[in-house]
Parts: structure tokens; C-alpha cells; sequence
């Protein structure tokens, strides 16, 4: 029985052992190939979460909201509470004159009932005021009348927390603009892999049909061995750009906040984002509106900054006031709890505070020719901003232009060299062309394919510097 026993719980063991093992077979691969895939959009919205530079501003928008509210109770009523205690062990004792013996010798004298002479009437009575247990309880009111640099500061602490949430809006078109700069970067790369390796596939079957014909005796060894040299060059190339795609991609998951042993995939084509989105600004009309740039908006509450801080030194020439109120009650027994014993006296009162600003020995004067001097100095830079971006409109708007014509030259272009490379190898199989040609037409055609790469990624990122300057990113 026993034995039967240990062989049900041996055979059990075994099963759990087999399925876990089981299980671990079937997750890993899933977990090892595991891999994030994003678009454009999805890339720029998953960097505009994770960056560490926009989360701490977010933290500085939720400060500027607690500073506010914090600025704000300073002119909020005050009220506070409060409980005393005392218990005296020895009574405090006063000394009191005697003005009672001289007030009875002085009658005495003056009716001629004594004689007329110096009394020392001694140092005075001691007495004792009060009693053992002395308790109050208290209720004190204080609140802002009326302080003009108060209600100045609270427009300065709004204008603040609005321009930490213009920053973070600046921050954000940045963080825009470098994770879509390092996705395109990337999509370029990977479409010249692409390219790389369809040519390769073309070069392994013209290099296939030619040595056959070498076989045959119809072709010559150094027609095989050019190539054999193109594909060989063609090999070097794809991994050169093999490289040049790791770096890419690493960039951009420094962007997206992702480890750089982490794969991911880049779901857009470059073709998908030219057609889409970066062939619609053809209107040469198209103009520069400052507001639209969120540095702009950042200089602009600055400068509002700049102007209530001269208002607020302004405004402290004025009085303040300040009101109170206060309401105590103090009980005085000997006994604490005896009821018999006195009851509780009342205390209240109600009153104002004036302070008058007469002569600061020119503190203030001082604060205001500072704060005029950081208003001009913050004109100055919106001028200079606003002469800046103007011109990288206008270089922005000609680069967009002149790539987009030499988009559509390198067009036709490629056409012109792949029907170029399809002549020559229609004639090679033919007999009546030289490998030399057909190595030739094949270089000019791959040089083609990698300008019109290239004038499409200079189109698109000089569709991203003229949406940088239009404020659109």
C-alpha cells in the first residue's frame, strides 16, 4: 500500500515537471522575440509620455497650480484656536503700600487727637491675587483688508503657472520634432536595405544566366567577374546600411525612453509619409504667423511677467490694513471642578492695522528700474525672436521648394536608368551587348535609386523644418 502510495505521488510529480517545462517552451520563444511596433504618431506619443524632461515640467505645471493656491491664502481670513493652562503651587505675591494707616493718623492729626509726628508706616501689605487653576480658551480672527502688492502678486503667480504650461507646450513641439527627425532617419535606412537587397536579388539572377552562358562557352570569364564584383560591392553595401540601421534605431529609443536591447518596428513607409502628409504645402502664398510658434507665446507671458513685476513694486507704496478679532474665555478657580466657585469671564475685541510705507531709503525705487530694465531687455529679445524666425521661415519655405523639384527630376531620372538597365540587359542576352555596358547601366541605376532616396528624405525633412517654422510641429 505504501509502495502504491509513493508510485501516485512520483507519477504526479512527474506530470507537474512536464507541463511546467512545457509551458516555459511555448512562452519563451514568444518572450525573447517579443517587440514594439509603432507609426509615426504612435512613436511621437509614446516619447511625449516617457521623456524625462517632459514629465519633470509636468511636475513643475502641478507646483505652479500649488504655488497658486498656497500665494492665494495669504489674503484668505485666519482663524486659530487655542486652550491655556496654568496651575500656580505658591500664589504670586504683590506688595501693596499701606494706604489705609496713613489716611487714619492723617484724620487723627488733623483733629488734633495725636501729636504731630514722622510715622513709618513699614514697606507695604504683601497680598496675593488670584487663584490655584487658571484656564482660557480662545478664538483669534485675522484678514487681509486691503494690500495692493497682495492682489498684484496673485496676477504674477496666475501669469506664472500659465507659462510653465507654455514651456511644457514648447517642450513637447521639441520633443515632436527630434522623434520625428529619428523616425525618418531610421525609415530611410530601411528603405535602402530594401533597395539594397531587391538589386541584389536582380544581380543573382543576371549573374546565374550568365554563367550559364560562360559554360556554354558563349560568354567571357571577366563578363562573370564583374559581376560577381558589383554583387560582392552590393554585399558590402547592405552591410555598411545593416550597421547604419542599428544606430538609427537606437536613437530613436533613446527618444521613445526604450532599451536599446529591446527590438522594435517601424510600421510607416517613407512613400506612406510623402504621400500623405508632406506633399499638401504647394500654396507659395503661404505666410509666417508668430503666434503660431510656441516659443512666442512662452517670450509673450514673460514679457506680462516683466510688466506686473514693475506694477507690483508700483502698488507697495501703498498702505496695508489689517483686521483682527479676538474672543477669550478665562475661568479662575481653586478648586477646578468646583461649580460653586467662579464662573467664566468673557473677553473680546475687535481692531485695525495700518502699516504706512514712508521712506524705504530707496529700495523700492531701485527694484522698479530693475524690473523696467528686464522688460526692455525681454522687448528686445521678442524683436530679435521675431527678425530669427522670419528668416527660417523664408530658408525653410526655399528648401522645401527646391526639394520637391529635385524630388520629381530624380524621378525621371530613375525611369531614365532603369529602362537604361533593361536595354542592357535585353541586348547582353542577346548577344549584342558588352557586360561593361550592362555594369555601367547597372551603376548608373543604382546611384539613381539612392539620389531619388535621398531627395525624398531631404523632401520630407524639409517638409519638417518648414512645419517647425509655420509652428504646425
Amino acid at each position: 500500500m505504501l509502495i502504491s502510495n509513493r508510485f501516485k505521488i512520483d507519477l504526479y510529480l512527474n506530470n507537474v515537471f512536464y507541463a511546467v517545462l512545457l509551458l516555459i517552451l511555448v512562452v519563451l520563444p514568444f518572450m525573447g522575440n517579443s517587440q514594439q511596433k509603432f507609426s509615426l504618431e504612435e512613436a511621437v506619443q509614446k516619447a511625449q509620455k516617457s521623456n524625462g524632461k517632459l514629465n519633470l515640467q509636468k511636475l513643475d505645471a502641478i507646483d505652479a497650480e500649488h504655488q497658486l493656491k498656497e500665494y492665494y491664502a495669504i489674503g484668505m481670513p485666519k482663524l486659530t484656536g487655542g486652550v491655556g493652562y496654568n496651575y500656580f503651587l505658591d500664589i504670586p505675591t504683590s506688595i501693596l503700600p499701606d494706604f489705609i494707616s496713613p489716611s487714619i493718623y492723617g484724620i487723627l492729626i488733623k483733629e488734633n487727637l495725636i501729636p504731630s509726628k514722622p510715622i513709618d508706616f513699614g514697606s507695604g501689605v504683601p497680598v496675593q491675587f488670584g487663584t490655584k487653576n487658571n484656564l482660557t480658551a480662545k478664538l483669534d480672527l485675522s484678514a487681509l483688508i486691503f494690500d495692493g502688492s497682495f492682489f498684484v502678486g496673485l496676477k504674477a503667480q496666475q501669469l506664472y503657472r500659465e507659462l510653465i504650461k507654455r514651456q511644457y507646450n514648447m517642450s513637447e513641439a521639441d520633443v515632436r520634432y527630434q522623434v520625428t527627425k529619428s523616425y525618418l532617419s531610421a525609415l530611410v535606412v530601411k528603405e535602402g536595405i530594401q533597395t539594397i537587397d531587391n538589386n541584389i536579388s536582380n544581380l543573382n539572377k543576371v549573374l546565374n544566366d550568365l554563367s550559364e552562358v560562360y559554360k556554354a562557352g558563349f560568354a567571357e570569364k571577366l563578363d562573370v567577374e564583374r559581376l560577381e564584383l558589383s554583387l560582392q560591392n552590393l554585399n558590402v553595401e547592405r552591410e555598411k546600411f545593416s550597421r547604419i540601421i542599428e544606430i538609427t534605431e537606437n536613437v530613436l529609443k533613446f527618444h521613445l525612453n526604450i532599451p536599446v536591447s529591446e527590438k522594435i518596428e517601424l510600421t510607416q513607409k517613407l512613400n506612406d509619409i510623402l504621400n500623405v502628409s508632406y506633399l499638401e504645402v504647394m500654396d507659395p502664398s503661404i505666410s509666417l504667423k508668430k503666434e503660431n510658434r510656441p516659443e512666442y507665446s512662452v517670450m509673450e507671458q514673460g514679457k506680462k511677467l516683466a510688466e506686473i513685476n514693475i506694477k507690483r513694486y508700483k502698488v507697495s507704496y501703498l498702505p496695508s490694513v489689517f483686521g483682527f478679532a479676538s474672543y477669550q474665555q478665562a475661568l479662575q478657580r481653586n478648586k477646578l471642578f468646583d461649580k460653586n466657585d467662579n464662573d467664566w469671564f468673557p473677553t473680546s475685541l475687535v481692531g485695525l492695522n495700518m502699516s504706512v510705507p514712508i521712506f524705504d531709503g530707496f529700495d523700492r525705487k531701485s527694484k522698479i528700474g530693475r524690473a523696467k530694465v528686464t522688460l526692455d531687455k525681454t522687448n528686445l529679445q521678442i524683436e530679435e525672436f521675431e527678425k530669427g524666425i522670419q528668416l527660417e521661415f523664408a530658408n525653410a519655405k526655399s528648401t522645401y521648394l527646391n526639394a520637391l523639384n529635385t524630388l520629381e527630376t530624380r524621378k525621371k531620372s530613375l525611369a531614365l536608368a532603369e529602362k537604361i538597365y533593361q536595354t542592357s540587359k535585353v541586348k547582353f542576352k542577346e548577344g549584342i551587348g558588352s557586360s561593361l555596358e550592362i555594369t555601367t547601366a547597372e551603376r548608373d541605376l543604382y546611384t539613381s535609386q539612392a539620389n531619388l532616396l535621398d531627395a525624398q528624405y531631404n523632401l520630407i525633412v524639409a517638409k519638417v523644418e518648414l512645419d517647425k517654422a509655420l509652428g504646425k510641429i
